[in-house]
């Protein structure tokens, strides 16, 4: 169906941008409706009957258009390595009809930019990975140095991509599709003699000498490094931790499936911490980009995150929204990751090893961090493999080394919540855990637990078989705020923090657990720091206000004596 007289897209400006640049879109109808609404779809010239758009955006989001008919949207544009068509629907996104399309088109200046790094881990200390995307490179290339603007090492990436036969289910195999061009990944080699120091780098295709922008890495410290700050101080390891991100930007238009707009403050506050050289790791916990399915999502998600995951080692474990599906590896048998099937996740940010597709649960030291990744969404039951993993992990733990063993899963162990039934709901997952994974966190004296899956902050005493084995008390730390203290407790403290920018889930009992101190609804990050072997900090920071919210320390007796409960 083509235009009708009564709807026009009249401008699309600019027409060739850059990644990240902003492309605004005017139009006029004669009789204006909030069913209508302007899709970007890539390429130009794509079936639209076979697809989603790659964003959109509701016409009366721009302020005159129900009473003048005229308006504007502002649409910013990650580089999607095709050229970009708009095109101008009534009657909703359900049932939409096709009314216009732009005569103009949107092209990139390079479609072969090298964008999106990411750093990973890959098992070895000594060798960290930078992940990137192109359209077309046939030489990648990462040069790295200790100099900026000297790049006296060079690294030949190699090259993978994600087919249409590797996802498992709609709409990640039909309308969701879409290519996301090449994945290029490179080792910096070296790091543990490069450990607590600056790298600066540079990627691209050496066929046409075609580089990014010099980016610095701060490289992570090594397990058991306590080097001293100028102050003669004890250096602390510092990581953020968060869950249930999703991916947003301060535009008028959406990503399909929109969800998680006010990811974006949370990566802006998160991304200032990491160039200022405060963060030495983030823990990503899951529910990653919430692309369920829609593929394009996902280049949308990487550019948003990678003023964060190109200068920090970047961890993550699988959520629901990545992994289950029905008849799959997935202990859980539902749609919620949109057939996906931890394939997009497993590939764009890698796991340490020994994770795998299947089998994404790992264990990495940072400083005075032992962390631990299980995946919830797998079978962790007594005697399964991943069990019998996490089992010989926490034997293997060196206490003098890492003295500090933070463990995270998407679903929480202990959780405030009235969502009973259906097989996973919050209730039974927390029952099986406690049952099947509690006393093995009791046994090798896990200091910490944390996870997301409910939207929502949550602060937990210490606490065994539901019983309260230590509640915090209150006290003033060295710079005069409020902390919740545990003075050795002789429990796991749990953490929930799924408020990266997904919307809540207000479904908490203000008549609370025992063991439930404080729970409340706000987007933002939590900030731990193991100051040294016994004294360890928590903080979780507004990140629309940048406030600190909420304050709570852990100290332990060193050397360590077996809990006793």
């Amino acid at each position: 169906m083509t235009a009708t007289g009564t709807y026009s897209i009249k401008k699309v400006s600019p027409t060739v941008i850059k990644n990240d640049d902003v492309v605004t879109i005017s139009f006029q109808s004669s009789s204006p409706s909030t069913s209508d609404w302007i899709g970007a779809y890539s390429p130009a010239n794509i079936n639209i009957s076979e697809t989603v758009p790659v964003k959109y955006g509701y016409c009366d989001d721009s302020a005159a258009y129900l009473s003048t008919g005229a308006g504007e949207l502002t649409f910013n544009l990650t580089n999607l390595r095709a050229d970009v068509g708009f095109y101008y629907f009534k009657n909703g996104v359900s049932k939409p009809m096709l009314v216009d399309i732009s005569a103009d088109i949107v092209s990139f200046e390079d479609i072969n930019e090298p964008l999106r790094p990411r750093v990973v881990a890959t098992g070895d200390i000594n060798v960290l990975n930078l992940l990137w995307s192109s359209a077309t490179s046939t030489k990648p290339v990462m040069k790295w140095g200790t100099v900026s603007g000297v790049y006296d090492r060079e690294v030949t990436a190699s090259t993978s991509t994600i087919e249409k036969s590797n996802v498992c289910g709609s709409p990640a195999n039909t309308v969701g599709w879409r290519e996301l061009g090449l994945i290029h990944t490179a080792a910096f080699v070296g790091m543990t003699d490069l450990a607590d120091q600056r790298v600066y780098y540079i990627f691209g295709d050496a066929a046409s000498n075609t580089f990014s922008d010099e980016y610095v890495l701060f490289v992570p410290p090594i397990p058991g490094m306590t080097s001293t700050t100028a102050e003669g101080k004890l250096r602390p390891t510092r990581a953020i931790l968060y869950d249930d991100l999703g991916r947003g930007s301060t535009d008028m238009s959406y990503t399909w499936n929109e969800y998680g707009r006010p990811s974006v403050n949370t990566m802006y506050a998160v991304g200032a911490e990491v160039l200022a050289g405060n963060v030495d790791v983030v823990y990503h916990g899951g529910d990653i980009s919430y692309a369920t399915g829609y593929l394009a999502v996902w280049d949308f998600f990487l550019d948003m995150i990678s003023p964060v995951a190109r200068s920090t080692l970047y961890l993550s474990t699988v959520g629901n929204h990545e992994s289950d599906w029905y008849n799959s590896a997935s202990y859980f048998s539902n749609a919620d990751s949109g057939g996906e099937c931890g394939v997009l996740t497993t590939t764009l940010l890698p796991q340490p090893q020994p994770a795998t597709l299947n089998k994404p649960w790992w264990s990495y030291e940072v400083g005075m961090f032992h962390f631990i990744g299980i995946s919830t969404e797998h079978n962790f039951t007594i005697g399964t493999e991943q069990y019998n993993w996490l089992v010989n992990d926490l034997q293997s733990v060196d206490r003098s080394i890492t003295p500090w063993v933070i463990f995270g899963g998407h679903r929480a162990m202990y959780l405030n919540s009235d969502y009973e039934g259906s097989g996973s709901g919050d209730i039974e997952v927390m029952d099986l855990m406690i049952k099947n994974l509690e006393p093995v966190l009791y046994k090798y004296q896990v200091n910490l637990g944390f996870y997301g899956h409910n939207h929502v902050v949550q602060r937990q005493s210490a606490v065994l078989n539901k019983k309260v084995i230590q509640a915090s008390t209150t006290g003033v730390d060295e710079e005069g705020n409020i902390i919740h203290l545990h003075e050795n407790p002789q429990a796991t403290v749990h953490m929930v923090v799924g408020t990266g920018g997904a919307g809540f889930t207000k479904n908490a009992y203000s008549d609370k657990p025992d063991w439930n101190e404080l729970y409340f609804y706000q987007w933002g990050y939590a900030k731990l720091t193991a100051m040294n072997a016994s004294y360890l900090y928590w903080e979780w920071v507004d990140s629309q206000t940048g406030e600190t919210v909420d304050r709570m320390v852990i100290t332990q007796e060193y050397p360590l004596t077996p809990w006793m409960n």
